[in-house]
């Protein structure tokens, strides 16, 4: 016997059986192959990969004693991020530390932490003494972590990398 005609046969049956188990019309029914054609299977979907994506960030000046021992950053994955404390250095003392920057780039599953000393807008009479300024940040992600954190200062000692950390997968 010929297994095509078998196998079309069965494949017909099977397609009227569930046109009148699925209660639709028949006219809205596809119609059986004509036993020209290929069966193939339907291609799976592959969705594009999701990649972190920065939902939120906070910023807080804190005392400079709170800073770490070095004077520049510490940072730390956290369950929805990441988390910063660190200490920026000032001219005068009427510097401030001020988040100038917080991003995703999705190329290099990198997320960067700007954090710089500014003059107050309303500081007069400033001297001209270093100061420490002590802060913490909060990096929060949906849809996973980064694969790195960066964290730089750009303060009265140039603008520098302080700290990098490799979040685990």
């Amino acid at each position: 016997m010929n297994r095509r005609a078998l196998l079309l046969g069965t494949a017909g049956l099977c397609a009227s059986l569930a046109g009148c188990s699925s209660g639709g019309d028949a006219a809205e029914q596809s119609p059986a192959g004509t036993g020209d054609e290929t069966g193939t299977a339907s291609p799976t979907a592959t969705g594009t990969p999701r990649h972190p994506r920065l939902v939120g960030r906070s910023f807080t000046p804190v005392r400079a004693d709170a800073c770490p021992a070095d004077g520049g950053a510490l940072a730390s994955e956290t369950e929805t991020g990441v988390s910063v404390v660190g200490c920026v250095s000032g001219a005068t003392d009427c510097a401030i530390a001020r988040l100038a920057r917080a991003d995703y780039d999705a190329a290099s599953d990198t997320a960067t932490l700007v954090v710089e000393t500014v003059e107050r807008a309303d500081a007069e009479n400033c001297a001209e003494s270093p100061v420490a300024r002590g802060y913490e940040a909060t990096l929060r992600f949906e849809s996973g972590l980064p694969g790195r954190a960066v964290v730089v200062h750009d303060d009265a000692n140039g603008r520098r990398e302080v700290a990098r950390i490799d979040v685990a997968p």
